[in-house]
């Protein structure tokens, strides 16, 4: 029996045609048909929503591999890879991208913590905010140095 859930994390729409734990793309997890409260037989209801810990909309294997699903099928942040980019610029041309740096940085951090966007390069992102925090401390002192 087909059966077409609609997930209460992120709204999309899937059909599920075989028993068993599945994950939607946002982390959700139910499983399907759902299991009655007092006996061990399967209902004809729909599914019961159980934690969210996953991030593909597949069924789940019980492995005993653990590994974080988010860097399976992940691009990098094109916000952190902006960040870095602004804040290396940054060094030769007096500081003047280093609040671009910081804000990019900061919010590709905000898109890499979010389970809803699959994205990777945590480490760029914090790269680019710690050289651009130097690039813009360095300058400023030469700056009032003049002075």
């Amino acid at each position: 029996m087909a059966y077409v859930y609609t997930c209460g994390g992120c709204g999309r729409q899937y059909t599920v045609y075989e028993e068993g734990e599945y994950i939607c793309d946002c982390g959700t997890r139910y499983r399907y048909p759902a299991v009655m409260e007092s006996k061990a037989r399967y209902a004809e209801v729909g599914p019961v929503l159980m934690d969210s810990s996953s991030h593909s909309f597949k069924r789940a294997r019980h492995s005993r591999r653990s590994f974080h699903h988010r860097h399976v099928g992940a691009a990098e942040c094109p916000m952190a890879k902006a960040s870095l980019l602004c804040a290396i610029l940054s060094i030769p041309f007096f500081g003047i991208l280093a609040p671009p740096a910081l804000i990019f940085g900061f919010a590709a951090r905000l898109m890499i913590a979010n389970p809803r966007y699959r994205y990777t390069g945590d480490g760029m992102a914090v790269a680019g905010i710690i050289v651009a925090t130097l690039s813009l401390a360095a300058w400023s002192v030469w700056f009032i140095s003049l002075f």
